[in-house]
């Protein structure tokens, strides 16, 4: 028997499905049929618009790139006030660093609630001295 022309026929739906389905719309989702189809070729001569330049509305009161720039220059040049007393702010903390304390101290609390660990010892073999003296 040949393999080679093994097809499937799909059964047709019954009606009452059928009327389910036109009441809810629902829609058939892609087939095999559909993913064997032969999509247009698209041409290099198009463009997609990918190689345009991105537009952008400004709105009243937004900053230009160029008044942005001129206001970062205006900023630097500016000579530092001596006269005013140099303040340094400690760095903030990252928040991985704290939860990674965080996540330490509930460790440490939960060891100090359950106490320290006791080994558990095995008893030792041993004889008692009256046994050996007897035999």
């Amino acid at each position: 028997m040949s393999k080679k022309n093994v097809s499937y026929i799909k059964p047709q739906e019954p009606a009452f499905l059928a009327r389910l389905k036109k009441q809810v719309g629902y829609e058939e989702g892609p087939t095999v049929d559909t993913k064997r189809e032969q999509l247009p070729v698209c041409s290099s001569d198009e463009s997609d618009g990918e190689d345009q330049p991105q537009v952008v509305v400004i709105k009243p009161g937004d900053l230009t790139a160029e008044e942005a720039e001129k206001a970062k220059k205006e900023l630097e040049e500016t000579p530092a006030d001596l006269n005013r007393r140099v303040i340094f702010k400690k760095p903030e903390k990252k928040v991985e660093d704290s939860e990674k304390k965080e996540i330490r101290s509930n460790k440490r609390s939960l060891e100090k609630q359950n106490g320290p660990k006791q080994k558990h010892t095995k008893p030792v073999l041993s004889f008692d001295e009256e046994d050996e003296d007897n035999s």
